[in-house]
């Protein structure tokens, strides 16, 4: 009996060690030593060698790095699955990505498929991630939308384009500034000098004194007097105001004080902030969760945010304990595999 529990345990053993290996590795992180990048999992483990000279982050279990001089994507065992020919190549996004192809004298985009291969033939001066189905991209000097199989659903005929949030997407023609749904047609169009992402229904927009906050209908939530304002990151939109920024809610209060040198916007619950010379963390209520301790650090993803002490970088959790030492002479973010 003694033996068959023995046994049983070491089974059990056996399966979290294997368990927990494979969920580290569920999510990997770019990390630069010396030279050359590789990648991390959340232990820390260097899962894929440093031999790419540039790598951006995991999606759809493909990573796309550069080779000398050219990009292509590996598998999260560092293995090839599309060969290092373009001139860049961008994370996949709906399961397409999009890369450059080197053209005589006139580089153009594309977009490619999980196989490698071009999903159709159109070519483009410049273009976007797909969401929801669309992506903008350019032809000459115009910008349209178009649909997974290549073609301009929304004509190309604005001057700057960006990608659908919400159903909006922000879209600039002549002088007006505003945005379009999904068939094309105007939802808000604005007399403002400059607007930026709707998110929450909020977008900051500028007018001559300065930067505000409207709602879609056009009514301004925060007067154009800020110096400078975001685009609304969960239900949080950063201004600066005499030097130094602040936060404001959807209703258009100030409820995080103008009182910080530098920040970023909040992802999953706590934004990076700058006191003096060095960064920490604030939750939603302006709280400094993680003091302000590091010389730079990044937003928080999957639970980890990367950041640097003495020129070095490394991760912390959300209660700013050191997961992973800092080490590495850049990083990116982590980034699920698939």
């Amino acid at each position: 009996m003694k033996k068959i529990n023995l046994l049983f345990i070491a089974a059990v053993c056996l399966f979290l060690m294997h368990g927990t290996a494979a969920l580290s590795q569920d999510e990997l992180a770019a990390v630069k030593i010396k030279d050359n990048w590789g990648y991390i999992d959340r232990s820390g483990a260097l899962v894929i060698k440093p031999t790419f000279k540039g790598a951006n982050p995991f999606s759809d279990g493909l990573g796309p790095v550069k080779a000398g001089d050219n990009w292509g994507y590996i598998d999260a065992k560092g293995k090839w699955v599309i060969q290092p020919h373009y001139n860049r190549a961008e994370p996949y996004s709906e399961g397409l990505a999009r890369v450059i192809v080197n053209q005589p004298g006139d580089d153009k985009w594309i977009y490619i498929n999980k196989e490698g291969k071009q999903a159709f033939p159109e070519q483009y001066s410049n273009c976007m991630n797909f969401n929801d189905g669309m992506a903008a991209a350019r032809i000459g000097k115009t910008w349209g939308f178009i649909d997974k199989s290549g073609k301009f659903v929304i004509e190309n005929k604005y001057e700057h384009a960006e990608t659908f949030h919400e159903g909006n997407a922000r879209v600039k023609s002549g002088d007006c500034y505003g945005f379009i749904n999904k068939k094309g047609e105007w939802t808000w169009k604005t007399d403002f000098e400059n607007i930026r992402d709707m998110y929450d229904g909020v977008a900051p927009v500028k007018g001559k004194k300065g930067w505000g906050f409207s709602d879609h209908s056009g009514k301004l939530l925060v007067p154009t007097i800020n110096e400078h304002a975001n685009a609304f990151s969960e239900k949080r939109g950063a201004a600066r105001f005499k030097g130094l920024w602040g936060y404001y809610d959807l209703s258009g209060v100030l409820v995080i004080p103008f009182s910080f040198k530098n920040c970023q916007d909040f992802s999953e619950g706590l934004a990076a902030v700058q006191n003096g010379k060095f960064w920490g963390f604030i939750d939603k209520s302006g709280t400094m969760i993680v003091q302000p301790t590091f010389e730079s650090v990044r937003d928080f993803h999957n639970g980890l945010a990367a950041v640097k002490e003495h020129g070095r970088w490394g991760f912390i959790d959300k209660t700013g304990k050191m997961i992973i030492t800092p080490q590495y002479d850049d990083t990116g973010d982590y980034s699920k595999v698939k």
